[in-house]
C-alpha cells in the first residue's frame, strides 16, 4: 500500500503471510527503508508474525522498519497527519517503485 500523489513517499508492506524472514530478505527491506528515509519517506511493516518481530528486535532495525498490527493500524497512524490515503496494488514481478541504482563502469 502506498500513498499516491504524496510529497513524502511512504510504503506499507503487509507481511502477515510471512511466517519467517531470512536475514537477506530483511536486508532488502532495510535498504529500501533507508532509500525512502533519504527523501523523508518510510517503509512500514503491517501484521508481522512473532518470528518476524523477533528478528527485527534482535537486529535493532525497528527504527527503520516500524511495525503495526495490520495495514489498517498503519494507515490510521499515518492518517493522523490529515492527508488522504488510497490503496494501490502493485504489479507482480519487477517494478519501478524501487529501481536499483545504475551500476557504475570501472
Amino acid at each position: 500500500m502506498i500513498r499516491r500523489r504524496a510529497t513524502v513517499p511512504t510504503v506499507i508492506v503487509d507481511v502477515s503471510a510471512v511466517h519467517r524472514l531470512t536475514i537477506d530478505a530483511l536486508a532488502v527491506l532495510v535498504r529500501k527503508a533507508m532509500r525512502l528515509h533519504t527523501v523523508g519517506g518510510a517503509l512500514l511493516l503491517a501484521g508481522p508474525h512473532p518470528a518476524v518481530r523477533k528478528l527485527i528486535q534482535r537486529t535493532a532495525t525497528g527504527s527503520l522498519l516500524p511495525v503495526f498490527a495490520g495495514s489498517a493500524a498503519a494507515v490510521r497512524a499515518l492518517a493522523q497527519d490529515g492527508r488522504t490515503w488510497h490503496q494501490t496494488e502493485l504489479a507482480s514481478g519487477r517494478g519501478t517503485l524501487f529501481p536499483d541504482p545504475p551500476v557504475g563502469h570501472s
